[in-house]
């Protein structure tokens, strides 16, 4: 069985997509998030202007954790979207081999800069609330729960988009053994 080389012009097309793609997912981010976390910083000068106990505090400091996790966030992959620019030494097959590489770590980790800076800000939010009133911890347990699962969803789905990357990166591979074998 042969595999025919992959065009230049494919390998445009594929390096547009990929453009295209990254900047869609990234302006989501960028606007979900900026309202998310301006939602999260107004309502943590209310709690800390209302505050009277410590659990008030507290859950005013889990919103404003929340907020500066989405921040972090915000700040990350910017600055790892602006670091991937046009590597002039690597062919335009190396090029978009590279580029996927980055999306795909990206992706696989995460757990570690996505979900990892909004944790403590649930964790202050919830542990405020739950504090407020111990005697009613299903109003803690249910959204607390339904917060882990939706955050491990988030991090299935970049698993999963990590997979779905490496197998055009082996794709892209295969495209060029076979472009060396006929050369």
């Amino acid at each position: 069985m042969t595999t025919a080389a992959i065009s230049l012009d494919e390998i445009k097309k594929r390096h547009a997509a990929l453009s295209r793609t990254i900047k869609r997912r990234n302006t989501l981010e960028y606007v979900v998030g900026g309202i998310a976390a301006a939602f999260l910083l107004v309502m943590s000068v209310i709690a800390f202007l209302a505050a009277h106990a410590v659990v008030d505090w507290l859950m005013a400091a889990g919103f404003a954790t929340l907020a500066l996790g989405m921040v972090i966030v915000g700040l990350h992959i910017f600055r790892k979207s602006t670091r991937v620019g046009a590597d002039m030494e690597a062919s335009g097959m190396e090029h978009l081999k590279r580029r996927l590489e980055h999306e795909r770590d990206l992706l696989r980790s995460a757990w570690l800069w996505y979900v990892g800076p909004i944790v403590p800000g649930f964790v202050l939010s919830y542990l405020g609330y739950w504090m407020a009133n111990p005697e009613r911890p299903i109003f803690v347990l249910v959204p607390g729960g339904l917060t882990f699962a939706f955050l491990v969803f988030v991090v299935i789905l970049n698993r999963r988009a990590a997979r779905q990357i490496e197998t055009e990166i082996r794709s892209l591979r295969n495209g060029d053994l076979a472009h060396q074998q006929v050369l």
